[in-house]
């Protein structure tokens, strides 16, 4: 559109100068006839001066289109991931399998399981509800059936930090001054409401 006008303004600009070179030639010639040629100026002065406003519209080809800094976006969904493969290790426990238990205690009487150090009542109904009322039957867990039982009470590895099948062993024989000796009163007290604790409990 502009390249048009630019066009008509120029033709404009030829058409006044050949009209005033003839105008020039015919006062020459004729010499009074000045009346006639001097409207003409006037006449073909006129478009050129509204051709020059025109020319102010070229500041309207101006592009603006410059935004492309929402580009770190991306930078906390990366986070995401990291922390959860961070967090996944911690839910790996090994292989797992739920050892059986049994409907009832043997003979109508349960073990007392809180003589094991990290068995507290809470823990021991727990226990119960799974089928666990006797120290050989945690005594015969295998690393299997411990990963199941730690994960299924959310321990983190107690079981096996607090050794709870080398306490359930002792005392599922009988043998207690060993399991005196090594985990003093277990999670009871003695006689004098005391808690003793023996060379695997000894806090350092």
């Amino acid at each position: 559109m502009l390249h048009y006008i630019i066009e008509i303004a120029l033709l404009l600009l030829a058409a006044y100068f050949a009209g005033a070179c003839i105008g020039c030639l015919l006062r020459k010639l004729f010499g009074s006839s000045e009346e006639a040629v001097m409207p003409a100026a006037p006449m073909e002065a006129a478009p050129v001066a509204a051709a020059e406003p025109v020319r102010v519209a070229m500041p309207a080809a101006a592009p603006v289109e410059v935004a492309p800094p929402p580009a770190p976006a991306p930078e906390p969904v990366m986070a995401a991931p990291v922390a959860a493969a961070a967090a996944a290790p911690l839910a790996v426990v090994g292989k797992m399998a739920r050892p059986k238990g049994i409907a009832a205690a043997r003979g109508g009487k349960a073990d007392n399981l809180q003589r094991i150090s990290g068995v507290g009542p809470k823990n021991e109904k727990v226990l119960h509800g799974l089928g666990f009322f006797h120290f050989d039957q945690i005594a015969a867990w295998t690393s299997e059936q411990v990963n199941w039982v730690d994960d299924h009470l959310k321990f983190n590895g107690r079981i096996k930090r607090e050794e709870w099948i080398r306490q359930a062993r002792l005392l599922a024989e009988g043998k207690e001054a060993e399991f005196t000796k090594l985990y003093g009163t277990g999670g009871m007290r003695n006689r004098q409401g005391e808690t003793l604790s023996g060379s695997r409990t000894r806090k350092s």
